[in-house]
């Protein structure tokens, strides 16, 4: 009986020294950071947004029309950076009141951008 506890602490001890010190140097190394203070995204300058809208319509036009392989991978993506900007738009506006939950239908999409289109922004 001795034996077999020996030999399962002959196995287990290296794996757990090795677990330990892992967990040291993660701990060392860790940035020192409070936990307490939630890190704000960076907010971008409405100027900014207003021209990545104008930018991204423009590209949502012309992928609408076009021939070109993988349109609709192409279409999809660029639709959901217009929302995205348009999401950043609404928060940079302080505009969150009736806004529909995300994965916008064109519909949806009209009333957002008319809803900013009251708060003054224009495109």
């Amino acid at each position: 009986m001795w034996r077999l506890v020996e030999y399962v602490g002959a196995c287990v001890a290296p794996a757990a020294l090795l677990v330990a010190a892992d967990k040291a140097v993660r701990w060392w190394v860790a940035p020192r950071t409070p936990k307490h203070t939630p890190r704000a995204p960076a907010s971008r300058d409405i100027a900014r947004l207003s021209s990545d809208l104008t930018r991204l319509y423009a590209e949502l036009d012309v992928l609408r029309d076009s021939k070109a392989a993988a349109r609709v991978h192409r279409l999809r993506a660029t639709t959901l950076a217009y929302d995205d900007v348009l999401e950043s738009c609404c928060t940079a506006l302080q505009v969150r009141d009736g806004l529909p939950p995300r994965e916008w239908t064109s519909v949806e999409r009209l009333e957002v951008e008319a809803t900013l289109e009251e708060a003054g922004l224009r495109w």
